[in-house]
């Protein structure tokens, strides 16, 4: 049972800010990061973390960026296929404010590049009891190709859309688990109110609907009704990362057959470590805790 990322690579530069730039305004950043990112590479690594099978298939440029990638891919997931697009990798631009919120800016020219030929391939050995796990960097006929030789292999699908490039409708039929913010929601539902958007999505042909709600918690929206996670209390360092720790963790749980309660309280647990620390890869949890999260909710001794 492999879960196939197909995703984007990026170079974060991050910088720490007193609080976010107002329109047209200038800030001195007090620190500077420089991390490894992109949903794709983040998602991929903390499902291999969590002991779940994990092939990354993800483009890349030929540059310094993509040297990196490959080595830390290579050392994190079993199965790292980082595709060769040349020219320069991609970046992510993230401002973050002392209490934790942030803004991200990201190039997607390598993620662009990457046809749906190359992905209908890659998935050619994928079957029933593999997961493909996709969300918005790539282009929407990537993305397309990606969901369908999941359904024609048998495999299950979830989809993260963010960020939102593209319309998502036609995608949803495609789709087993679309996983959320609220404002990402909001957006592709049409609505502020949760329950009308969430039954939009469903309606297009989305089967389950998992929403990220932040202090919140969080809601998955199955066939029996709404599970409700609460948040876990944390003083935000940094939220970068927290959302694909969450979407990994959830995955992982589920691909280990948690139920949906155990899956959604075990990644609201990761990502509440993900936003306690500073940068993006560097503040995910690591595969000891990311292990005593997921068997303390399992009952496992």
């Amino acid at each position: 049972m492999t879960a196939f990322v197909i995703g984007n690579v990026t170079e974060d530069l991050l910088f720490g800010l007193p609080r976010l730039p107002r329109p047209g305004e200038t800030l001195i950043a007090g620190r500077r990061l420089s991390d490894l990112g992109g949903k794709g590479l983040n998602q991929a690594v903390i499902l291999s973390r969590a002991g779940c099978p994990t092939c990354l298939l993800a483009p890349v440029g030929d540059d310094e960026v993509a040297t990196r990638a490959r080595a830390l891919a290579e050392a994190e997931i079993g199965d790292a296929r980082l595709l060769d697009m040349g020219g320069a990798s991609d970046q992510s631009i993230i401002c973050v404010a002392e209490d934790g919120e942030n803004h991200i800016v990201s190039s997607a020219f390598a993620a662009d590049a990457l046809r749906p030929d190359r992905i209908r391939r890659a998935l050619s050995d994928l079957g029933p009891g593999d997961v493909v796990v996709v969300q918005g960097n790539l282009s929407f006929e990537t993305t397309r190709a990606a969901l369908q030789a999941a359904r024609l292999g048998g495999a299950a699908t979830v989809a993260n859309p963010s960020p939102i490039r593209w319309p998502w409708t036609d995608l949803y039929p495609l789709v087993d688990l679309v996983i959320v913010n609220r404002a990402e929601l909001s957006e592709l539902g049409g609505s502020d109110d949760i329950a009308t958007a969430v039954a939009r999505l469903k309606a297009a042909g989305a089967r389950e609907v998992v929403v990220t709600l932040g202090a919140k918690g969080a809601e998955f929206h199955g066939d029996d009704g709404v599970i409700r996670a609460p948040a876990v209390p944390v003083r935000t360092v940094d939220t970068a990362g927290a959302g694909d720790t969450f979407c990994g963790i959830l995955v992982a749980a589920r691909q280990a057959g948690l139920s949906p309660e155990a899956a959604m309280a075990a990644a609201a647990r990761a990502a509440a470590l993900t936003v306690g620390r500073a940068g993006t890869y560097s503040a995910f949890p690591g595969p000891s805790e990311i292990y005593n999260i997921l068997h303390e909710r399992a009952g496992a001794p």
